[in-house]
């Protein structure tokens, strides 16, 4: 008789709680030099390598595997890092969740748009802390995708990611806070929160605040010299920019 299938959100719970094993210091330095020569060069060494700890079970090498390989151009490759990063995913890495999450809800090359499978990738990689998972589980709280849309909950997430030190989760609960969306409005906390992210290069947090002090907005006196300022430095933030989550 045919088992039943578990659903997908119930099946990566249980990969959260799941005995894994640990992953020592020299191997984990291991594992992060061979992504990156597949990532970068496909070295055929650091691949061979990769697949021989994946199939002896290492969570992080499918992982690492599972993230090199969907960067990869070909067709095959890509399919077979999707695989490596369910198994991972299934084996409680909150990152190859994040990564499954983020491939499905903007689509990819073989990677169809499935919101129901991106919320519970993402769900689970948030459960473990990934707070690049709760950046696009606010986005799809936001705007909508593949739900109905909940200021409040966008809110809560974008704060967990903004707690994280995220610039861009920062810069959008900004705009939350200065516009009273899912959020008690705050120029206060919206001017906070965009000087964090300018402290750390995000160049629309850095217009943000240019803009206010041309204007005399968030509690700001108009300032003509710091205006001047900001556009100097969102400039020279155009070439050292965070990465997107």
């Amino acid at each position: 008789m045919k088992q039943p299938r578990l659903p997908l959100a119930l099946v990566l719970v249980l990969g959260l709680f799941a005995c894994r094993p640990r992953t020592n210091e020299a191997e984990r330095i291991a594992i992060a030099r061979w992504q990156g020569m597949v990532a970068s060069v496909r070295d055929p060494g650091a691949l061979t390598a990769l697949r021989r700890r994946a199939r002896a079970g290492s969570v992080d090498a499918k992982r690492a595997l599972g993230v090199a390989l969907t960067e990869q151009s070909d067709a095959s490759l890509r399919g077979e890092g999707l695989q490596w990063l369910g198994r991972a995913a299934e084996g409680g890495s909150g990152e190859a969740a994040f990564a499954l999450g983020k491939l499905e809800m903007l689509g990819a090359p073989g990677v169809a748009v499935d919101y129901s499978r991106a919320a519970a990738h993402l769900r689970a990689a948030a459960a473990q802390h990934e707070p690049r998972a709760n950046y696009y589980l606010a986005l799809m709280a936001r705007d909508g995708y593949g739900r109905e849309v909940d200021l409040v909950e966008a809110a809560r997430n974008l704060d967990e990611a903004a707690r994280a030190g995220l610039p861009a989760a920062m810069f959008l609960l900004a705009d939350a806070y200065r516009e009273g969306k899912g959020c008690t409005r705050d120029d206060k906390r919206a001017l906070e929160l965009y000087e964090a992210a300018a402290e750390k290069e995000h160049p629309a947090s850095i217009q943000a605040l240019a803009i206010a002090y041309r204007n005399g907005e968030l509690g700001l006196a108009p300032d003509p010299a710091k205006y001047e300022t900001m556009l100097a430095e969102l400039a020279h933030s155009h070439r050292h920019a965070p990465p997107q989550p």
